[in-house]
């Protein structure tokens, strides 16, 4: 399984009516923490062809009752095992029935005085009153596309629905209820489909500016008994997420476009790996863009420049609009950073200004 290292199952001993009952908690080390994640079924009767959860495919069914869930959850919680839920759901019926019995975990949770952190994966097809009480009652609600375009999906999920109608209207419609791009994601089984980093930037431009926030990647894993795994015999590699990952970042917090990504692909429309980051590879690829001048660039120009971040680009135009901007305190603003920036800046502007408290100290 992609990922399997960020997972451990410690158990817990829960009191119940005649007896103590022994249960492993699902925890998944998210960056922000670790989160109690599950399903609330793992029953489905869809018959996506990477899914090892999918119709026709041998496989352990389990549920969760409404109270277990609830009940173990906030023993975990507030034994300092997890810091938040996220919730999810093979299709075991209709979508507005599962997506409300997802929600009404959350409703439970809430009336019982939970105030932390709740992550809601929805179906395909949830109605969009669902898809507001999602929001009132969660943190951060998603729906998986699972693949960049209506064409891909189907050929992965046949029976899943509309990509467009069913999954990408729906994603939308929360981002635009939600007004936060921190509270709506959404997911891509990577490789799966057969498509090309270009095909998936491109996404994840049009959802960053449609106020989707984060992309995350699930690197497709065949899974012996599934359709496609005759097909698709080899898992897609962690570099590739992570490389998206790397784009996606680049794209939502430094304001990238999908074509600047263009010289780095290769025929098929996907970006080799490499040791280099990948915002030194666009630096590279770019030399029309530099050098920079940190006395006159824009925001958008010092964020292309490896080794600079939106907040230290932020703190670069305060110190500037101050007159405090000289080569030391650029260096001490750009701190590690430097090393990777100075062979794109253009420094003649504001060495001349440095040049004298230099002399004085003699560190020129």
């Amino acid at each position: 399984m992609a990922w399997s290292w960020k997972w451990r199952n410690p158990s817990i001993l829960l009191e119940g009516a005649e007896r103590f009952e022994r249960v492993e908690i699902p925890v998944y080390c998210s960056t922000g923490g670790p989160l109690f994640k599950t399903l609330l079924s793992s029953g489905c009767r869809m018959d996506c062809r990477y899914c090892p959860f999918a119709r026709g495919v041998r496989a352990q069914r389990e549920a969760w009752r409404r109270d277990k869930l609830v009940r173990v959850f906030l023993e975990a919680y507030r034994r300092g095992l997890v810091r938040g839920l996220f919730l999810s759901s093979g299709l075991y019926g209709d979508p507005e029935r599962v997506s409300l019995d997802i929600v009404e975990v959350a409703e439970e949770l809430r009336r019982r005085g939970y105030r932390g952190y709740i992550h809601l994966r929805l179906m395909p097809g949830t109605p969009l009153w669902l898809v507001r009480e999602a929001l009132r009652l969660a943190d951060r609600v998603g729906l998986n596309l699972e693949a960049p375009g209506p064409g891909f999906f189907a050929e992965i999920a046949p029976s899943k629905g509309g990509w467009s109608l069913d999954l990408l209207s729906r994603l939308l419609y929360a981002a635009r209820v939600a007004r936060n791009p921190r509270r709506v994601d959404t997911q891509l089984v990577l490789g799966a489909s057969g498509e090309s980093d270009m095909d998936v930037i491109m996404l994840v431009e049009y959802l960053a500016g449609s106020g989707v926030g984060r992309v995350h990647f699930s690197p497709y894993t065949p899974v012996p008994g599934t359709p496609l795994a005759s097909v698709r015999s080899r898992p897609t590699p962690l570099w590739r997420s992570r490389q998206l990952y790397e784009a996606e970042t680049l794209i939502r917090d430094y304001g990238f476009r999908a074509r600047d990504f263009e010289p780095l692909t290769d025929d098929e429309g996907n970006i080799p790996p490499s040791s280099l980051p990948l915002k030194k590879r666009l630096a590279l690829a770019h030399p029309e863009w530099f050098p920079v001048d940190p006395e006159t660039a824009s925001m958008h120009e010092l964020l292309r420049v490896p080794g600079i971040g939106p907040k230290r680009a932020r703190m670069i135009i305060e110190a500037r609009s101050r007159g405090e901007l000289d080569l030391a305190k650029l260096r001490r603003i750009l701190g590690p950073g430097w090393r990777a920036a100075q062979r794109f800046l253009d420094l003649g502007s504001i060495s001349h200004s440095a040049l004298a408290s230099y002399m004085h100290t003699g560190s020129w």
